[in-house]
């Protein structure tokens, strides 16, 4: 890390003999000239990565200025054209009076409720005056001026001080997770994959006759779901959705095992991995969809995909027409029939939809799904193997596919500026974000919520009549009901403790080469 101090001293005597802007820099490499500023000052730490890209960012830079393209850098008056972009002037440290004087969009400075309010939640969070106005892109002289009610302040520039502070929100860092797991099994022994690669018992397995995908049976726990079939060109299929994954994810607990592990062991079976999701989630809000809706519309996301897509979930969810003005947004990038494309979601709506949770208590506000499959899959899943770091595999597929700018006509689309937004949520690459895991055991949530909704009623309706007519009808049926096989299981899964349900034989590599070689063999 040292010696990358050292570098940055080189990049800041490059850059200025360039004449390159520090907001200029810190957006073509993808963050704001606030974190550029606290790596200058030592305040965040350097990665070999980090400063390789700003060499490379350097060296493109030089090419472009002695080939006569791309040469103009932010003068710091540009900065001061409306009183919307006020902040930016953290480059001069004054503000002129006329671009702060209130307007029909301007908000009046409120000392009880907007500086107590933001003040008592900067301290709770933990962060400095001086690295929060560095961050928010504004110097702390004009941050103070603005807290002592000096100056007012547009309501474009609460709203994006509001936005950055949530960024040190403690609590609402953000997550990434695997949403969606699809893997091929290399043999037609159930057993094998379900005790020896999952580690679960049998024996608190469901089977049923029927299956997805051309597979006749399968075995389910909860949401995990095993497909079985004779044919070896099939093999086991182990499908895992949301909840299948936070499912699995306990069991991995009990095991003292993490997703690496069990991508590793699946791999050394032979095991191809048919798709793979992997969601980031935007629990600060710091993505707006309809903004990036729109800048697909006008050309301002930059993608290599050709094809975008959206919807507002009014269109297909239609049990919520009086919400209509509270609908989420849904944003499609590439061909969902292809190895991959996003899906970029306002989850606090899904969760409304879902669950009736209220729009501002939702625990994420919007999430960024990553979705692979076949061979894009294949490939992610060697580096995730390789680097055992999700979020420098995630960040790594986005910044290659996409990235959303705002357009400015006087220079070239390849120059075009990265949006704020989208570079607060690239930033999420450097702030060293982990695998999120959140383990929950298999309940019967689900199913009595729809027993709560769709038959409770009508066993009231029943238990009502019983006591108009004298008669038992509701008890009788309750007491006659026979309790099927598959009943008879759940309730022994219910019974049980995951450290009960999960294997622990230690079988060591024959049984992995034994596998090998009947698939070599089949």
């Amino acid at each position: 890390m040292e010696k990358n101090r050292e570098m940055l001293k080189e990049i800041e005597k490059k850059r200025k003999e360039l004449g390159l802007s520090q907001v200029e820099l810190a957006k073509r490499i993808g963050f704001s000239r606030g974190y550029y500023n606290m790596l200058v000052h030592g305040k965040k730490p350097v990665s070999d990565k980090l400063a390789d890209q700003l060499q490379n960012v350097l060296q493109e830079y030089r090419k472009e200025k002695e080939s006569g393209y791309g040469t103009r850098t932010e003068d710091p008056a540009d900065c001061f054209r409306t009183a919307d972009d006020v902040w930016n002037a953290g480059e001069t440290g004054e503000m002129a009076d006329e671009y702060i004087e209130e307007n029909e969009d301007s908000i009046a400075f409120d000392p009880v409720e907007w500086i107590t309010n933001l003040e008592t939640r900067r301290k709770s969070y933990g962060v400095s005056q001086s690295e929060y106005a560095e961050t928010a892109g504004i110097n702390r002289s004009y941050y103070s001026v603005l807290l002592t009610g000096k100056k007012r302040a547009t309501k474009k520039l609460l709203e994006h001080l509001e936005m950055v502070l949530e960024i040190f929100n403690p609590d609402k860092e953000m997550e990434i997770l695997f949403d969606y797991v699809r893997i091929r099994f290399a043999t037609t022994d159930e057993r094998r994959v379900i005790e020896d690669a999952m580690n679960i018992r049998m024996q608190y397995m469901i089977e049923e006759a029927h299956s997805f995908y051309g597979y006749g049976r399968q075995y389910i726990y909860g949401d995990i779901t095993v497909m079985v079939s004779p044919e070896h060109e099939k093999g086991i299929l182990l499908e895992l959705k949301g909840k299948g994954c936070r499912q699995f994810e306990a069991f991995l607990k009990v095991q003292k095992r993490t997703w690496y592990d069990f991508f590793r062991t699946a791999r050394e079976m032979g095991a191809v991995f048919k798709r793979i999701d992997i969601a980031i989630n935007d629990r600060a809000g710091i993505l707006n969809i309809p903004e990036l809706i729109v800048k697909c519309r006008r050309d301002e996301c930059i993608t290599i995909f050709h094809s975008y897509k959206d919807y507002q979930s009014g269109e297909l969810i239609r049990n919520r027409e009086k919400d209509a003005a509270s609908m989420g947004n849904t944003l499609y990038l590439g061909s969902l029939k292809s190895e991959i494309y996003f899906c970029i979601y306002e989850k606090d709506y899904e969760q409304y939809v879902k669950n009736g949770t209220p729009l501002d208590e939702a625990e994420t506000k919007n999430r960024f799904e990553i979705r692979l499959k076949d061979e894009r899959a294949e490939v992610a899943v060697d580096d995730l193997l390789e680097m055992e770091d999700v979020a420098c595999t995630a960040y790594s597929i986005i910044n290659h596919y996409v990235r959303f700018v705002d357009a400015d006509p006087e220079k070239e689309c390849r120059n075009w500026p990265l949006n704020e937004r989208w570079v607060w949520f690239l930033n999420g690459q450097y702030r060293s974000i982990k695998l999120t895991t959140k383990p929950e055991e298999y309940t019967l949530d689900r199913t009595l919520l729809w027993l709560t909704r769709q038959v409770a009623p009508s066993l009231k309706m029943v238990q009502k009549l019983d006591d108009l007519r004298g008669t038992r009808l509701a008890k009788d049926m309750i007491e006659e009901a026979n309790l099927s096989p598959h009943h008879k299981k759940i309730l022994k899964q219910q019974q049980a403790a995951l450290d009960d349900v999960v294997t622990a034989r230690q079988k060591g590599r024959k049984w992995i080469d034994d596998l090998k070689q009947e698939y070599m063999e089949s």
